[in-house]
């Protein structure tokens, strides 16, 4: 096998792992609320937790990769992703599982600063949007087995979805040490305060909302004009990218695209076992043709933007597919297998050459930052939509739901139209990326190439 090609597998490796354990949460949480004696609100953090800190963690990569060089820095993510997946599948309380999940989100989010630009560096230019593609079957296998083992998994026990991840991270660890090349490092100051004030504005904004309180909400917003301030001296997307319109247009179209990629996995996984009361495992033979359809598409996204470079059809056909299925789904909550497998397929379908030409919008110097740069959109993206799903449930139950309601007491929730209502917003909202697709090639002037 050619170098390339075990570049591509190791850290194809890696991708899958972290979008197994993003999505292999989601059946566990009624039995994680049951054990840990927790509720909708909490659990939820659970797995917000893991997406704040990931994205959190790109901002001093990009001068953190400088110093230590990727395989440096990919190698301890990975290190840290494994010790944590350990310490949670022993946790004993919901606070040292939100904490965990933390931690590990900071070994993912180290792991896909670092993945995709070790990938572009190892392939030519011909060969980019092939190998992306390729690499983001494993975001699909990641949520095609995450479903299904995860509800097979917890049918015996919660604490095995994230056992699972450590004797398949000591092997990758191994194979990165032997297979990536060590790539140059200078010398470069790491600034955290980008980070800190992130965290900072992000922790009480999630919490106010998933709790439904007022009060930390307010401190988010009394710390909302110095995460501005701090973000204008030290920006988290580079100057020169920022200056770039057609680079920005095609980022928020990838921020607003994945506004929904999970948040029907959620809400569903809810769905089924909150008030279908599915167990587990039949629940996720269900989701099953969601990443389904997005694993079949991945590979194709990219090498129809190769062959034929008309991404624009591409991302609008992927937006397309991927919106008007959940959007049935929300109103009638019939045909769902059938219409998520469409949905998956189209969100994958935008999901190549939407990355290709973020990555390599302003050349291999800014490769780094731009990768960093789409991954906290749409991290944030994702961070925001799955924390809206309690204030859902909260305005059509009429009740409290922070603590237990929905898994450990006997009041009657009205899961059907809070998902409902959920899922329309959020499909909504992700079908306004195709008014930025349209802007970035009507702004680059090669509208009637596309």
């Amino acid at each position: 096998m050619e170098k390339k090609y075990r570049v591509l597998a190791v850290t194809t490796l890696s991708a899958l792992m972290a979008a197994l354990d993003s999505t292999i949460v989601y059946l566990a949480l009624p039995a994680m609320g049951r054990t840990l004696d927790s509720g909708i609100s909490y659990l939820t953090l659970i797995v917000v937790s893991y997406i704040i800190s990931s994205t959190i963690m790109l901002i001093p990569s990009m001068e953190i990769i400088k110093r230590f060089g990727n395989k440096n820095f990919y190698i301890l993510g990975f290190t840290i992703f494994v010790l944590s997946s350990f310490i949670i599948s022993i946790s004993f309380n919901i606070t040292m599982v939100v904490l965990f999940r933390f931690i590990e989100g900071i070994g993912a989010g180290i792991m896909a600063s670092s993945d995709i630009p070790i990938i572009l560096n190892a392939f030519p230019g011909n060969e980019r949007g092939k190998a992306i593609g390729i690499n983001s079957v494993a975001w699909s296998m990641g949520t095609l087995i995450g479903p299904v083992v995860g509800g097979l998994l917890v049918l015996y026990s919660w604490r095995y979805i994230f056992l699972l991840n450590v004797p398949v991270g000591i092997v990758a660890i191994i194979l990165a040490i032997k297979i990536i090349e060590k790539d140059r490092s200078t010398k470069s100051d790491i600034n955290i305060t980008p980070s800190l004030s992130m965290a900072a504005f992000l922790i009480p904004l999630i919490i106010g909302i998933s709790f439904i309180n007022i009060k930390y909400i307010i401190i988010a917003l009394i710390i909302f004009p110095l995460f501005i301030y701090i973000q204008y001296r030290k920006p988290l997307i580079d100057r020169e990218l920022l200056k770039n319109r057609q680079f920005m247009f095609i980022l928020i179209a990838s921020f607003l695209e994945a506004f929904a990629f999970f948040s029907v996995l959620y809400a569903l996984s809810l769905y089924f076992e909150s008030d279908l009361r599915i167990n587990s495992f039949s629940a996720g033979l269900i989701l099953f043709t969601y990443p389904l359809g997005s694993i079949i598409s991945s590979p194709l996204g990219g090498i129809l933007f190769d062959r034929f470079k008309k991404s624009v059809i591409i991302m609008i056909s992927g937006a397309l597919m991927e919106v008007i299925p959940i959007l049935f789904i929300a109103i009638y909550l019939k045909y769902i297998p059938y219409l998520l497998f469409i949905s998956g397929f189209g969100g994958s379908l935008f999901w190549a050459p939407s990355t290709t030409l973020v990555i390599d919008a302003l050349g291999k110097r800014y490769r780094n930052q731009a990768n960093n740069s789409m991954f906290i959109l749409r991290d944030i993206g994702l961070i925001m939509s799955i924390s809206l799903l309690p204030l859902f449930i909260m305005y059509y139950s009429k009740v409290k739901v922070s603590i237990g309601s929905i898994f450990l007491d006997n009041i009657s929730i009205n899961i059907r139209s809070a998902v409902s209502s959920y899922l329309i917003f959020s499909a909504l909202f992700s079908l306004s990326s195709i008014i930025f697709v349209i802007l970035y090639y009507t702004k680059s002037g090669i509208i009637r190439k596309a």
